[in-house]
């Protein structure tokens, strides 16, 4: 499990960003302690490294959400629907 200041120098994002995250429901973490500190699984950082790639391509956080939150989201497609974007951004 990471704090949320180890989830932050980890990835780049600011802590006020995770918090937020976790204010609009969009990125949860796995757990609070005792003394109320964030903490993070690897299955969360996975979430958020799918949070920052659609940011990446300027997507509105609520559309991230849907799709995040998508209970029968297909992770082979969603990888499939990535490397597209990938492609065409690489082709701009």
């Amino acid at each position: 499990m990471r704090t949320v200041k180890e989830v932050s120098e980890l990835t780049g994002i600011s802590i006020r960003t995770l918090h937020y995250y976790d204010e609009i429901n969009l990125l949860k973490p796995t757990e609070c302690n005792q003394i109320g500190y964030r903490l993070y699984d690897d299955n969360a950082l996975v979430t958020l490294q799918q949070i920052l790639f659609f940011r990446e391509f300027d997507m509105p956080l609520k559309e991230i959400k849907a799709i995040i939150g998508n209970p029968i989201l297909d992770t082979n497609q969603m990888l499939q629907n990535q490397k597209k974007m990938l492609e065409l951004k690489k082709n701009v």
